[in-house]
């Protein structure tokens, strides 16, 4: 007979999770090499361009516009794509690495950076798919580098076996399909609902314009719900043995089950990024000194992604007490 326990254990709030993600990026600083390396390869490393493409695209958009409608400064947009760095895109938004280089050079590096010419838009296609994969393959390999720190620090009273090559590698791989097969499904989702909704404005604009306008500001809405309730389904890559799409529906439900704590952990971790992202390039002064902000951004976003595997961690552990089954921390990593 299972006999349940008097008292349940209070799980950490926010703060309390954010703390453990800082203390333990503290104990192993090698987590923050990755997103170190590749702000360091973005900021000083070559560049490539896309200018030609973009100024055309620009000045064909320019020329189709009524003039009475064109309000924007188009040296302003030249000027600003030049400044993009495609190889930005191997920190895939909102769920690769994150990476302070990753929106527009800045203009005064203590290197200039060799710039190469990208081509056409059939290159722009192609070099955006790969570099998304290839983002997405570093990201898997940042996460399991995170959950293998987790299980050392959970498992540091007892002899823990080094981090094999060979499984390692084939645990990278492993995360890096899910990742596909999850940005495959988030823009699926997203097609899904901009499709339809955009042609259901377009008619609705011939009746109002104003309904049309609330229509897709409820579509944009819907679609940052439903990534939101997808938004821990990376954790749950990594420490939730279950298949992938019972890893989905896992995240659906804890986000549902702890909705101020899983919404207010994941808003602050988004606000803190940008936060620091633009205090940290609002002082790059051109120079070497931009490494220590680079540094101290590789730091904070780490811990903030330690935090986010932390938060899942606890609440899965949580889950499967309330269904009385005995959480093993081999369980939930492997």
């Amino acid at each position: 007979m299972v006999q349940k326990q008097g008292q349940t254990t209070a799980l950490p709030g926010v703060f309390s999770t954010l703390s453990a993600g800082f203390e333990l990026t503290t104990r192993y600083l090698w987590l923050m090499v990755i997103p170190a390396a590749l702000d360091l390869f973005l900021w000083i490393g070559p560049r490539l361009s896309f200018r030609a493409l973009i100024e055309n695209l620009i000045a064909t958009s320019v020329a189709q516009l009524p003039t009475d409608v064109l309000a924007l400064d188009v040296n302003a947009l030249t000027e600003a794509a030049g400044r993009v760095n495609h190889f930005a895109y191997l920190s895939v938004s909102l769920l690769g690495v994150p990476a302070l280089m990753a929106g527009p050079m800045p203009e005064k590096t203590p290197i200039a950076p060799a710039i190469i010419d990208g081509g056409g838009l059939g290159a722009w296609l192609g070099w955006l798919v790969v570099f998304t994969l290839g983002g997405l393959l570093l990201t898997a390999v940042f996460y399991n580098l995170i959950a293998y720190a987790m299980r050392r620090s959970l498992a540091a009273t007892t002899a823990m076996p080094p981090l094999g090559a060979a499984r390692f590698v084939r645990r990278t791989v492993h995360t890096w399909l899910r990742l596909v097969a999850l940005l495959a499904l988030a823009v699926l989702l997203v097609l899904v609902i901009t499709i339809p909704v955009a042609l259901l404005a377009g008619f609705l604009t011939l009746l109002s314009q104003a309904v049309a306008v609330f229509v897709l500001f409820g579509a944009v809405v819907l679609i940052m719900w439903l990534l939101m309730f997808l938004s821990y389904t990376p954790q749950g890559m990594l420490l939730n043995p279950r298949r992938f799409p019972y890893v989905i529906t896992d995240s659906v439900r804890l986000f549902r089950q702890n909705l101020p704590t899983a919404l207010g952990l994941l808003a602050v971790v988004l606000l803190a990024r940008q936060l620091l992202s633009y205090v940290l390039l609002t002082a790059d002064s051109g120079t070497w000194v931009t490494t220590i902000n680079i540094l101290a951004h590789a730091y904070i976003v780490t811990a903030l992604t330690v935090a986010l595997f932390i938060f899942y961690r606890d609440r899965f552990v949580a889950y499967l007490r309330q269904i009385e089954q005995k959480p093993q921390i081999t369980q939930i990593e492997e």
